[in-house]
């Protein structure tokens, strides 16, 4: 299944269109909760000068802004979707797509999400800025969506290469990663437990 979805979503972007806009409509029924408790696991949230944060409507310029500078090196394995205001803008009204962000003295600084569909299951995805790798943040917004993901009652996923050593370390250090399956062009798909709902 996961493989058919990566097909229609590279293959056929005006099918997955139509697929996102259904299932954000599905999951707002099944799920109508998920953003709130989002919200209340990120409030007031903050490590070593960071603020992790819901995306709101006024985010959405500066976050387009901060992904369009990041370096195209770092883009190697990080492509969910365009970051064009108006896409961003698209998915932020969409209830099965949860964007956060961390801010630095209200400048972004990382970006991470979640798209969540109405089966329970959703799939995780995040970059920091350049300047920042190495402080634990990539670890930090593993551990805060698995939490979201309990609390909210659906399963983590994400679709990691494995040449991503970075992410793959960070996501081991933030949840309990096991692997579920191998996907094409040497990507895997791992499910992420939080560490809290198995202590």
């Amino acid at each position: 299944m996961t493989s058919l979805l990566i097909h229609i979503k590279h293959r056929c972007p005006l099918v997955w269109r139509a697929t996102e806009s259904v299932n954000g409509a599905l999951f707002a029924l099944r799920y109508p909760k998920f953003d709130l408790r989002a919200r209340e696991i990120l409030c007031g949230h903050s490590s070593d000068g960071f603020e992790f944060s819901v995306v709101e409507t006024e985010d959405i310029g500066p976050l387009s802004a901060f992904l369009n500078a990041v370096p195209a090196s770092r883009l190697e394995f990080f492509a969910p979707h365009p970051f064009d205001e108006a896409s961003l803008m698209r998915l932020h009204r969409n209830p099965g797509f949860m964007m956060m962000k961390i801010t630095r003295d209200g400048v972004v600084a990382g970006y991470f999400f979640l798209r969540c569909f109405f089966i329970g299951k959703a799939f995780h995805g995040l970059i920091v800025d350049e300047k920042y790798s190495g402080r634990g943040l990539g670890r930090e917004m593993w551990a805060l969506s698995s939490k979201i993901c309990v609390a909210g009652g659906i399963r983590m996923y994400a679709t990691v290469s494995e040449y991503n050593v970075a992410s793959l370390i960070s996501a081991e250090k933030g949840t309990d990663v096991t692997v579920r399956g191998r996907l094409d062009n040497g990507y895997i798909m791992i499910e992420c437990k939080s560490r809290t709902e198995n202590a």
